[in-house]
This record gives structure tokens, C-alpha cells and sequence, in this order.
């Protein structure tokens, strides 16, 4: 039996209380109900910085469903997708760095309304980023044409983010999960101490072969791990590693070692799910691991 450090086999593989709240589809009616509760608090709440990301523009094949639409991006390659950067700027565009920051967008439906978004607070509480916006209409005579309204910032990272809230001049807000959350995901740290850690156990194939290996993750509620991976057509050749995990600000995915290489998503209570190296599911069911 071989014992490993690294986990080498893997890299195969001010705002008041009058509000009105537009709830998103992935959002629990019970979250909704605590944002509500939480808004007359928010005079005590901690300022975020936040700044301009001057040079980015929204790419052309984004969809802008409603008439406002917000973004909430954690990840480099996430900003790559939904965004591009103009020849004029790509000398001097700053790229955010997500590890201390996160980036937002707030973008509305192209129109012949020329309108400018500008942001009043970015605060946090309860783990709850909130973005207090205001879209004001400049007017412009003849336009002919149709332009789109975008504005996209970038935000101190809190330690943790649950969800995005975004409030409007007229104290509507808009809740978003953060990252890559879902109505299973942690609620908090102790409920994900409590109920998501223990004995997960699966198969992963062996990328570029018809191996598969049998995988156990034990993740400790102390914030400790210890793996175990046998090739069960290798004449079960074992290896073992230990070391610390460490949840992502979403609370909805993890890292072993503090290697994103070797990052799990919170699928439910029960089930994990190794990410991509871009933290994005590589294959829906063929590397999950249950308890």
C-alpha cells in the first residue's frame, strides 16, 4: 500500500424596511422571508469597496431575459464567458482578483433608452451581500438605435456570500443564490459541519482509459479529510492521502489541500460531486460520490 501527500490520481480526472421582494426561482420562500426581515438592519451593516470594471463589455450571446438582469461572478473563467474586453482598453483593463474579490454585473434589455446604473451602498450582513442600484433615464433625442445598458463592478469578497440582494429605487429586491448554490445547499457553516460532512464512497473513470478507479472521501467535521483511491483493474493498487478541506465563500462546494484541482460540490446532504479545475461539473453522474 502507498501512501501519497498530493492527491496526484485526481489531476486525471441605507435602505429602509419598505420593501417589496421579487423572488428568483432558486431562491427558498424561507430565504425570502429573512432578507425581508434582515433590510431594517442594514444601517449597521459593513460597507463593502467596490469599483468599476472600466474596458469589460457583456457579450453579444448573453441572454437578458427580464428587463434588468444581475450577475453575480466568483471565478475567472466564468468572467471570460459572459464577458469581453475592448481592443481600445486591453493594455490597461484590470483583472479582478478572485480571490479577494468578486465581480457583478447589473445589465439591462437593449433599448433606445439611453440609461445609466449607478450603485448608492454594497453592504453585507448575515452572510447576505446587498446592492442598493438606482437606474436613472438620460435623455437623448433621435438615438436611432439601440444600445445596451451595462454596469460592471467589482466587490471586496466577505468571507462568505449565501445570496446577492439587489434593491431598486423603489425598494423592490431581486435575491440570487451566490456561485454555485442550490436549494440544497449549506445554510450556514454549523449546518454544513453538522450535515454534510461524513463517509462519501463511488466510482471515477480513469480519464483516457477503460479503468475505473473506487474512490472514499471521509471529510471531518474538524475540517480534516483522509481519501482513499484503489484502481480496481490495476491489481488494486491503493493510495491514501490526508490533509485539510476548505469551503468555497458559497458554502456550496469544497477543496482538498486548498488545491482547486481537487474541488467537490455539495450536491445535497448526501451526494458529492468532483468540479472541473474551472469549477464546473466535468460530468453529471459519473464522478459523484453518496454516502
Amino acid at each position: 500500500m502507498k501512501k501519497v501527500v498530493i492527491l496526484s490520481v485526481f489531476f486525471l480526472c441605507t435602505i429602509t424596511s419598505c420593501v417589496s421582494i421579487r423572488k428568483q426561482e432558486s431562491v427558498p420562500q424561507k430565504v425570502v422571508q429573512e432578507v425581508r426581515s434582515n433590510v431594517i438592519n442594514l444601517e449597521q451593516a459593513e460597507d463593502l469597496p467596490f469599483s468599476a470594471l472600466n474596458g469589460y463589455f457583456l457579450k453579444s450571446n448573453v441572454k437578458l431575459s427580464p428587463e434588468i438582469n444581475f450577475f453575480t461572478i466568483g471565478t475567472l473563467n466564468k468572467l471570460k464567458k459572459i464577458t469581453g474586453i475592448t481592443k481600445t482598453m486591453s493594455d490597461s483593463v484590470v483583472t479582478p482578483n478572485f480571490n479577494d474579490e468578486i465581480v457583478i454585473i447589473i445589465a439591462m434589455k437593449p433599448s433606445k433608452d439611453f440609461n445609466i446604473i449607478s450603485i448608492k451602498r454594497i453592504c453585507t450582513l448575515n452572510n447576505d451581500i446587498y446592492i442598493d442600484y438606482e437606474v436613472s433615464q438620460k435623455e437623448v433625442v433621435d438615438l436611432g438605435y439601440f444600445v445596451s445598458n451595462v454596469y460592471i463592478f467589482k466587490v471586496q469578497k466577505p468571507k462568505i456570500i449565501i445570496n446577492a440582494c439587489f434593491i431598486d429605487a423603489n425598494k423592490e429586491i431581486t435575491v440570487l443564490p451566490f456561485g454555485n448554490r442550490n436549494v440544497k445547499s449549506p445554510v450556514d457553516i454549523s449546518d454544513m459541519l453538522k450535515n454534510y460532512t461524513g463517509v462519501y464512497k463511488g466510482t471515477f473513470p480513469i480519464s483516457n482509459t477503460e479503468n475505473i478507479m473506487s474512490v472514499e472521501l471521509n471529510l471531518k467535521s474538524d475540517y480534516t479529510f483522509y481519501l482513499k483511491q484503489t484502481y480496481l483493474s490495476l491489481n488494486g493498487k491503493t493510495f491514501e492521502s490526508s490533509g485539510k478541506w476548505y469551503p468555497n465563500s458559497d458554502l456550496a462546494s469544497f477543496v482538498l489541500n486548498n488545491n482547486k484541482n481537487l474541488s467537490f460540490y455539495f450536491t445535497d446532504r448526501n451526494t458529492i460531486e468532483k468540479l472541473s479545475d474551472n469549477d464546473e461539473k466535468i460530468n453529471p453522474g459519473m464522478y459523484t460520490l453518496k454516502k
